[in-house]
């Protein structure tokens, strides 16, 4: 568990900032009795995340957004109890490179903002893959 200033410095952001995310619920700090806020390893995953989604200028709402279907995803998945299918996302993998296939002649023909709106969105789901994955691996090593 870290401290703000602690995980301000692992990722390179301001206390500030992560006052900000953590106002509207990107990040969920725990409170210790001593009223001190604390975060977790996946809160320094999560603000990486946030960080990247950024620099490829992702709007606040729509990470918001995509981190809220995941963390869904992963409450389905502690509720039930049941361990990461990864053959679910190794086909969710399969269907973004496929797409990205299918894609690749039609962006020839495309204006470059409809060509930079598709490589935003194949992004955005990339990105939310790999945060899924690195969410899966923190959780599976902290049952081990």
């Amino acid at each position: 568990m870290y401290k703000i200033g602690e995980i301000s410095n692992l990722a390179g952001v301001s206390k500030r900032t992560i006052d900000y995310y953590s106002t509207m619920g990107l990040l969920k700090p725990v409170r210790a009795e001593s009223n001190y806020r604390y975060y977790s390893e996946e809160s320094l995953v999560r603000l990486k995340f946030i960080e990247d989604l950024k620099s490829n200028r992702f709007t606040l709402e729509e990470i918001k957004e995509q981190l809220s279907l995941l963390d869904n995803k992963l409450s389905q998945v502690k509720q039930e109890g049941v361990m990461i299918n990864t053959d679910l996302i190794v086909n969710q993998v399969k269907q973004l490179e496929n797409q990205i296939i299918r894609l690749q002649p039609k962006l020839i023909n495309m204006e470059s903002n409809q060509v930079a709106l598709s490589a935003k969105q194949r992004m955005l789901q990339s990105m939310t893959l790999i945060q899924a994955l690195l969410l899966y691996i923190n959780e599976i090593t902290s049952l081990i």
